[in-house]
């Protein structure tokens, strides 16, 4: 019994030998450079599989390799080209964190700032990503002011912003729908207090002025209708409450 137990051992040995052999072939006699040489003609093929395997054998076999810097940007490239942008969030974070001074910080930041926007979700799912990624872009555009990362970081945060502008309103939009008032009047003014820049807004400030409108709040329905022609009159719900006159 025991001899079988150690013939079995030396077989399943052998298994993996043979599996670890076969599995490095294509890589014999190459060194890190060439791997990298390598992973970047994958990448640029689109051969994404492959391109991560082979940065993966540098950055386990060749560790105190000068460029290994450049191995882990083409790696966290790797799987956001891919669409594994969770993963490609976490690589560049991780060249953030080991080459915080490294000329390519910037484009690991906006790596960071892009692969977080691409995780954000369609309505009405939770945007626990999009602000995320606001938080993040907003920093690439203080911290690398003047470059073009920083402005492709601005145009990405106000995307972002846009999208939790919506989804409030759509919020107040459906206690409007149901006649529930004072909460859909509430969930307006967080809109046209917290993204005024926005094109939901002005929606808001009218959804403001016809629910007070409803319940008979003339002052209130006033003061709205005040904010809405004086901050967006060239706006389409400015234009449509002058075609209505004042509502009462």
């Amino acid at each position: 019994m025991r001899s079988h137990k150690r013939l079995f051992f030396l077989f399943v040995l052998t298994l993996l030998a043979v599996a670890a052999c076969g599995g490095s072939s294509r890589y014999q006699g190459m060194d890190p450079e060439t791997l990298f040489r390598l992973a970047t003609g994958e990448y640029a093929e689109n051969e994404f599989g492959n391109a991560a395997e082979t940065v993966d054998r540098i950055l386990l076999f060749y560790a105190d390799w000068v460029r290994l810097a450049d191995a882990r940007m083409l790696l966290a490239d790797v799987r956001y080209a891919e669409g594994d942008y969770l993963t490609a969030r976490t690589e560049y974070q991780r060249f953030l964190d080991r080459y915080g001074g490294h000329r390519d910080a910037v484009i690991a930041a906006m790596g960071v700032c892009r692969s977080l926007a691409a995780l954000s979700p369609d309505m009405p799912r939770d945007q626990v990503f999009t602000r995320d990624a606001i938080t993040v872009c907003r920093n690439v555009l203080l911290d690398y002011q003047g470059t073009a990362q920083a402005l492709e970081a601005a145009e990405l945060a106000t995307r972002m912003r846009l999208k939790l502008a919506e989804k409030e309103y759509l919020i107040a939009d459906f206690y409007f729908r149901r006649k529930l008032y004072d909460s859909a009047i509430k969930y307006y003014e967080f809109v046209a207090n917290l993204y005024a820049e926005t094109e939901f807004a002005p929606k808001s400030l009218a959804g403001i002025y016809y629910a007070n409108v409803a319940i008979s709040y003339e002052d209130e329905a006033e003061a709205a209708r005040k904010r809405l022609l004086e901050g967006y009159p060239e706006s389409p719900e400015a234009a449509a409450i002058r075609t209505s006159g004042s509502g009462y």
